[in-house]
């Protein structure tokens, strides 16, 4: 069932706004297929998503390997069960490596960055598969459709106003942040300045510690305003270009090609109003039986708060 292309900008965004909108009221199945830079997919059952995929944010595997919380042995045990086929959550769960609340909350996590990285991209063509999605990381309690059209879209707004784009800026520490890490800080702050070398964007350090898209966007945007990073310079004859996910286990080292390495880590520059989803959102409240937790929503509501 495919929806009508983009005859004009922000007509695909539009028509993809609409198509949420409508999931629970039209008790829709399937995969929704969003074409683009980057791109991704929403698995939709019975008018809930069970999950989000874009090669713009990490993924729950990646939030789930790269922070630890299952190991590599017991990861490839479940893939392997021949229970586990393409329920691969369902599989962690069953063996007690995940609580079912655990991976609850890491799939909304997931399903916002995912969401999050569509809305703030290109989105070209929108359409429909009717075929049961075959899902690896279903939400146990499924996600609204309109909470989660919600919350990416106050996340877009709040991200669109600060000075670093999640693909696009390549972060660079500085020398008050060489400081910082010689002075032994420890936390995120660490993590991510120390993974600030003028190669990287928030993207890439989200997908290097397994951890969210927006989450290391917002750190990102508090250490530049406090001059602990800055925006590294763009290669000269580098161009904007699509940025696919790395796979878990690659660093997404450069490789000996300047260009090809900063056109890999980068996605196209965002305007405002492009995708055209905003002039359809917000929408209304969350009427769904699953709540996200206050934890989810209550530091970063504090940082758009505080801009």
């Amino acid at each position: 069932m495919p929806l009508s292309a983009a005859s004009r900008p922000g007509g695909a965004g539009l028509d993809f706004a609409r198509v949420l909108m409508e999931v629970p009221h039209g008790r829709l199945s399937g995969t929704l297929l969003v074409t683009g830079d980057p791109g991704g997919r929403f698995h939709l059952e019975n008018g809930v998503i069970l999950e989000v995929t874009s090669p713009g944010s990490p993924g729950v595997e990646t939030l789930l390997l790269r922070s630890g919380r299952v190991t590599e042995t017991d990861w490839a045990s479940a893939v392997r069960s021949g229970a586990a086929g393409w329920r691969v959550g369902a599989e962690l769960v069953a063996r007690e490596l995940v609580g079912s609340a655990e991976l609850q909350l890491i799939c909304a996590m997931a399903a916002l960055d995912g969401a999050l990285a569509m809305g703030m991209g290109r989105i070209d063509r929108v359409a429909l598969d009717p075929e049961p999605p075959a899902t690896c990381f279903a939400a146990p309690e499924g996600i609204e459709p309109e909470w989660l059209s919600r919350e990416s879209e106050r996340r877009i707004r709040a991200l669109g106003g600060q000075p670093v784009s999640p693909f696009r800026d390549r972060l660079s520490r500085t020398d008050a942040g060489t400081r910082l890490l010689d002075d032994g800080i420890a936390g995120e702050r660490r993590d991510i300045l120390q993974r600030a070398n003028g190669r990287r964007s928030s993207r890439d350090i989200a997908f290097l510690l397994g951890r969210g898209l927006y989450a290391v966007t917002v750190e990102a945007s508090r250490l530049l305003h406090e001059g602990l990073v800055d925006v590294a310079p763009p290669a000269l004859g580098a161009a904007d270009g699509p940025a696919p996910a790395p796979e878990y286990g690659r660093n997404p080292e450069p490789t000996g090609q300047p260009g090809r390495t900063e056109e890999a880590s980068r996605l196209p520059r965002r305007r405002p109003g492009t995708s055209g989803i905003t002039g359809v959102l917000p929408l209304r409240p969350v009427s769904g039986p699953w709540r996200p937790p206050t934890a989810l929503t209550a530091e970063d509501r504090r940082f758009g708060s505080a801009q």
